[in-house]
């Protein structure tokens, strides 16, 4: 089990090792020289969050500066920034993420956008994907085809604030807010075609991103959303994670990030006072630190109650629940049979109400492939069917077949 900790941790490349030698863009000597974007009075600091924020509307650029390789592929270029967003309690924020695109003239409608939502790394500053490194899954051939590729850090993860780890409405917002920040890149050609790809947590944000995306982006055109054993049943995932201690720092950065999130939520009435004293690693490690910190005893020993049975924890569970609101947007899940961090039956159970709820779903399933393979599995196809959002296909749907 605690090899499966490490899979959530893991942003693998969509197919094997061999996908450097088919996903490969053009060389870097082939790619045209550009001057690097003129930054005007945008601060180039992305660590430093300027008080008060720039800018006025979600989206806006709050600090920019160049990426430099090796995290930029061959024939791409890449930017750190710091863009505005709404946080979780409807204040704005400043959230941290990474924007790469592919060099030359973009087409007059501009590039269409890829917002990649990353799965659970922890809560921590210190672990957001920009500070250890993106690791966009098939991110050479997103480039090769033309599309900008925008991979927040969430709110909180990498910018001041505390992480609200799985809850949705404040990760769907970071996600819909990297493309629109993409956009106010110049040089990045970014137009207002979206697709949002995410995995395990990054599936619970996409699908939230393209719940939102009507009232909260209506300046975007969300074409899909595309997910991979994405946390969408979290009261089935919570019920079977706590009895499992590999699993429980999971839970204790779930726990944490809720009782930081919303004020009526008490940690005293989950957590034991030892689990108290020990709580505040979930800020200061990544999610293997938080699971060490927790693994020499019994979850009983951590947990008075599962949250679940207990109000009002469990009414903000079940609000954090993606498939309350429809989607527009076509929906892709795939799911491998052998996960045990996001399990299948788990999946089976988020596709039912996604179905019921109206939604275009199309769901695959991969025999034999655990939390950390499904990427490998089914990544091709993805970005298959993201190639074919982008190019106006007409999607196919699995509910009720």
């Amino acid at each position: 089990m605690a090899a499966v900790l490490v899979a959530v941790v893991a942003i693998p490349a969509c197919s094997g090792e061999d996908a450097g030698e088919q996903l490969v863009p053009q060389p870097a000597d082939e790619a045209p020289t550009e001057p690097e974007v003129a930054l005007g009075e945008v601060p180039t600091d992305v660590r430093a969050v300027p008080d008060p924020l720039p800018g006025a509307e979600p989206g806006d650029l709050v600090a920019l500066a160049p990426r430099n390789a090796p995290d930029v592929p061959a024939g791409a270029r890449g930017w750190d920034l710091l863009y505005r967003s709404e946080g979780v309690d409807g204040n704005p924020v400043a959230v941290s993420g990474v924007v790469y695109a592919p060099h030359g003239p973009a087409p007059p409608q501009g590039r269409p956008v890829v917002s990649w939502a990353h799965g659970t790394v922890g809560v921590a500053d210190d672990c957001a994907p920009s500070r250890i490194g993106v690791g966009v899954p098939g991110l050479e051939r997103l480039l090769a085809s033309g599309y900008v590729v925008a991979a927040t850090d969430y709110e909180g993860l990498g910018a001041p604030g505390v992480h609200p780890y799985l809850v949705g409405e404040s990760e769907g917002r970071s996600v819909l807010d990297a493309a629109r920040a993409a956009a106010r890149i110049e040089a990045a050609g970014a137009g207002a075609a979206v697709v949002a790809f995410g995995h395990s947590q990054g599936g619970h944000a996409a699908l939230f991103a393209g719940a939102l995306a009507p009232d909260y982006a209506p300046d975007l055109d969300l074409l899909g959303v595309a997910t991979s054993a994405p946390a969408a049943e979290l009261s089935t995932l919570l019920r079977s994670a706590v009895p499992i201690s590999p699993a429980f720092g999971l839970v204790a950065s779930a726990i944490y990030a809720y009782g930081e999130a919303y004020d009526e939520l008490e940690l005293a009435d989950v957590l034991t006072p030892a689990a108290i004293e020990r709580i505040e690693v979930v800020d200061r490690e990544c999610l293997q630190g938080v699971t060490d910190a927790f693994i020499d005893q019994r979850t009983s020993a951590w947990l008075v109650t599962n949250p679940l049975d207990v109000e009002p924890w469990a009414a903000r569970v079940e609000q954090n629940e993606p498939g309350s609101r429809k989607i527009d947007a076509p929906v892709l899940v795939a799911q491998g049979t052998t996960d045990f961090v996001v399990l299948a039956s788990s999946t089976d159970t988020a596709v039912d109400r996604l179905c019921a709820g109206g939604n275009l779903v199309e769901y695959r399933e991969y025999p034999g492939a655990d939390h950390g393979e499904v990427l490998g599995e089914a990544g091709e196809g993805i970005l298959d069917w993201v190639d074919a959002r982008l190019a106006g296909e007409r999607a196919v749907s699995t509910c009720g077949g």
